[in-house]
């Protein structure tokens, strides 16, 4: 919790900066890509990103979460962003597993089915997405869904 706190007084700290009180919000955003360093400006632009999918969560599905919630989530989200981009930006030989994987058509006669899931611990849901090509790379069907249950990757 005390990571939790330390990064909420780090963007409260940003976002009161008498430094960032123009008169509008794309003034303010400018004024701090320009003088904080990536890491701060992240951090904020996740909590702006999860403010504004919430409205839209709200608007279009009914679903509300509290500030803490929404809170929660961004600082999962960054810190889920920023484990990986370090983990790329180590990479030894500077290609990461990622980029060597490619996908490849199937044997003729046979269908090949590819799917991705997104784990939104922050919301309790999990997305799957399925699509199937032909031997010729063809798509010839796909579908995705919500499940409002929360999955882990190892599942």
């Amino acid at each position: 919790m005390g990571a939790l706190s330390s990064t909420g007084r780090c963007i409260s700290a940003i976002l009161y900066n008498v430094a960032y009180q123009q008169s509008n919000a794309m003034d303010r955003i400018f004024a701090m890509c320009s003088n904080e360093s990536s890491d701060k400006v992240g951090r904020v632009a996740m909590l702006l990103w999860s403010i504004w999918h919430n409205r839209n969560d709200k608007l279009w599905n009914d679903n509300v979460q509290t500030p803490r919630q929404i809170g929660r989530y961004a600082f999962d989200a960054w810190n889920d962003w920023y484990s990986v981009h370090k983990l790329q930006s180590n990479s030894a030989s500077g290609t990461t597993e990622a980029n060597l994987v490619r996908w490849e058509k199937p044997a003729l006669g046979w269908v090949k089915c590819n799917v991705d899931v997104a784990f939104l611990s922050g919301y309790g849901r999990t997305s799957v997405g399925v699509c199937f090509r032909d031997n010729s790379g063809q798509f010839m069907a796909g579908m995705i869904q919500w499940k409002q249950t929360m999955i882990s990757p190892v599942e």
